[in-house]
Parts: structure tokens; C-alpha cells; sequence
């Protein structure tokens, strides 16, 4: 972790920070699971969220003025986050008992037997953290649900770079049509998945 954290402060590098959120996860995830968790790792993920979102965006949006738009945005949540970075704690403390929100392969069934593709952005942005629930209280099918959850991370992604186009009245076609080979894509594997959790 220190690692990641001396690479990321030296060099801008959105490599080294997906890893340093990948990392986060995880070790938050394993102490979930002992009824523990990480404020520090809580509070990082929180705090590069907007800035992880710049780098996926300043890769697949090609328009010239939202490249411009990103850059000046990366800039300034880089810094924000550097300075709370440099003075990063981990601190580990004890939860309070509580049932864990898990959910059964019944609900998950559930929630992948009805199509993607009549759905909004926001429904499928639900559908997507309901999956990851599912990825991870059915260790089973993780594989399978965590392809699911990619594939709708994708077409998230271009859906942002639509936005952000429009906002800037920029032509979002080609990020629109992205999405829907993405969300088409996703749809696909909705059907796999819900073969595999039905056989």
C-alpha cells in the first residue's frame, strides 16, 4: 500500500491509481468479513472517485474540447487528492454486529431475469452495485458476475461521455453508439449468466 501511495505521489499515472482503489477494495472486503473495516481505505476510495472518473474519461472521450475540459479537471482533483494523500492513515476499527446485507442466487436471479435493454441509466447503474452484492456473497458464480459487472462498468462509462459532450455541446454520437455496444454486449451476458445460475 505504502508502495502505491510513494508511486502515485511521484508520477501521475492512472495505472498506479486504479491499483491503489483495487487494493482498497479488497483489503476492505476481507475485513468486512471479520465484522472490521478500514476508515482510512473508506475515505481513499471517496476521495479518488472523481478523479479515477477523469482517467477512464480522458481515455475514451476522443472530442478535443472535452479532452481540454478533463485535463484542467484532472489537474485540480489531482492536487486536492495529493494533499490528503501525503497525510494518509489507516485506521482499522471494529463494527458494530449487524447482519450482513447478503443476497440470495434467488434475488440475484431475480434481478438479471428481466432484459437490460429497455432500461435507463439509472435502473442499470442499481442493477450493476446489486450484482456486485451477488459477485460477492456467491463466491460460485464470482467470475461469471464480475464479467456482468465489467460489461456494465463499460457502457457506464461511454453514458459519461455523453454527458459530459452534451455538456460541453459537443456531437455525442460516437459515445452513444458505444454505449449500446456495450449495453448490447451486456445483454448477451445477462442471458449466459442467468443459463448458468438456472442449470
Amino acid at each position: 500500500m505504502e508502495k502505491l501511495i510513494k508511486r502515485y505521489i511521484k508520477k501521475d499515472d492512472p495505472e498506479t491509481l486504479h491499483d491503489l482503489r483495487v487494493y482498497a477494495r479488497k483489503v476492505l472486503s476481507n475485513l468486512e468479513k471479520k465484522g472490521k473495516i478500514d476508515l482510512g481505505l473508506k475515505e481513499l476510495l471517496k476521495k479518488s472517485s472523481k478523479l479515477r472518473d477523469t482517467d477512464v474519461l480522458l481515455e475514451i472521450c476522443k472530442n478535443k474540447k472535452a479532452k481540454k475540459y478533463l485535463k484542467q479537471k484532472h489537474k485540480k482533483l489531482r492536487k486536492k487528492f495529493l494533499k490528503w494523500l501525503k497525510d494518509f492513515k489507516s485506521l482499522v476499527i471494529t463494527l458494530e454486529p449487524q447482519k450482513h446485507k447478503e443476497i440470495s442466487l434467488k434475488k440475484c436471479k431475480e434481478i438479471l431475469s428481466e432484459s437490460f435493454l429497455n432500461k435507463d441509466e439509472k435502473s442499470l447503474h442499481k442493477i450493476r452495485i446489486e450484482i456486485k452484492k451477488c459477485r460477492y456473497t456467491n463466491p460460485k458464480y464470482e467470475k461469471k458476475f464480475k464479467l456482468l459487472q465489467d460489461t456494465l462498468g463499460k457502457m457506464h462509462d461511454y453514458y459519461n461521455c455523453e454527458r459530459l459532450l452534451l455538456k460541453l455541446n459537443q456531437n455525442p454520437k460516437t459515445a452513444v453508439k458505444k454505449k449500446l455496444k456495450w449495453l448490447k454486449k451486456a445483454e448477451k451476458k445477462r442471458i449466459k449468466v442467468l443459463k448458468v445460475l438456472d442449470s
